[in-house]
């Protein structure tokens, strides 16, 4: 993924061509973008010299999978739906989707779930591949079921929503995020964002037992943060310690309701 960004901004530097355009797509998480605009402030003062444009273009509750739950306030939105005019807009060079949230709609794992966020997924990098751009996947950052400040239900509940999800809702995001790791989606790469944010989480927790991860569902700011630097380390080549405490961590995540 290194070498794939970095030849692309070779060649357009030497050419003196228009900036990489990187669409990032994916639920409220996305949508907050918080962790994309730490990446691009972080970018604008390391590497300012580099011919990037990052467009966020996230939708709060959307899927992947097509799925929504019986209690939703609404049927959650799709990304097939806008894929298309997203792809026409933005012209982007590299598409980087997060998708898992919101697909296993916050019930115990099934397979028929599962094979719709597969679907789903191979669907949008055949897509995004078919208009051209290169296919980047992050892997779904974990639900923390310590931070939920509603209710959580055991798995022989009679349903399951966002407001009351599974209280082992994680495993569910584990198998998913497993299969983007290995393998089972076309894609020119997969950033695993799930473990870095899980060890992020017991850190913050071991140096504060009431360290809260914004509401279980949507990252405060500092797992925002933690996934800048990701994406950073994994694509920019930043060392160890970028966005280290001193540098200003840009206005607090607000989550969103999914």
């Amino acid at each position: 993924m290194l070498q794939l960004l970095t030849d692309m901004m070779m060649t357009r530097k030497i050419r003196h061509s228009a900036d990489i355009r990187i669409l990032f797509l994916g639920d409220s998480i996305t949508a907050d973008g918080l962790y994309i605009r730490l990446a691009e402030e972080w970018l604008s003062r390391h590497r300012p010299d580099a011919p990037l444009k990052l467009l966020a273009r996230g939708v709060p509750s959307e899927t992947a999978s097509g799925l929504s739950e019986a209690d939703h306030p609404f049927p959650r939105p799709c990304i097939h739906d806008r894929l298309a005019t997203e792809l026409a807009e933005a012209a982007p060079d590299i598409v980087i989707a997060c998708y898992g949230m919101n697909d296993g709609i916050y019930h115990p794992f099934s397979e028929a779930r599962f094979a719709a966020y597969q679907s789903g997924m191979r669907r949008l990098s055949i897509r995004i591949s078919e208009a051209g751009a290169k296919v980047i996947l992050l892997t779904p950052p974990p639900f923390d079921a310590v931070s939920m400040k509603g209710p959580l239900q055991p798995e022989a509940a009679a349903d399951f929503s966002y407001s009351a999800p599974y209280e082992a809702y994680d495993k569910v995001l584990e198998r998913y995020a497993d299969w983007l790791l290995s393998g089972g989606c076309p894609a020119d790469g997969v950033i695993d964002m799930r473990t870095p944010l899980l060890g992020h989480i017991r850190q913050a927790r071991s140096a504060d037992s009431s360290y809260s991860y914004g509401d279980g569902i949507h990252p405060d700011a500092s797992g925002h943060r933690a996934m800048a630097r990701v994406l950073l380390q994994e694509l920019f080549q930043a060392g160890p310690d970028v966005l280290a405490d001193t540098e200003d961590p840009g206005d607090p995540a607000c989550p969103k309701a999914d």
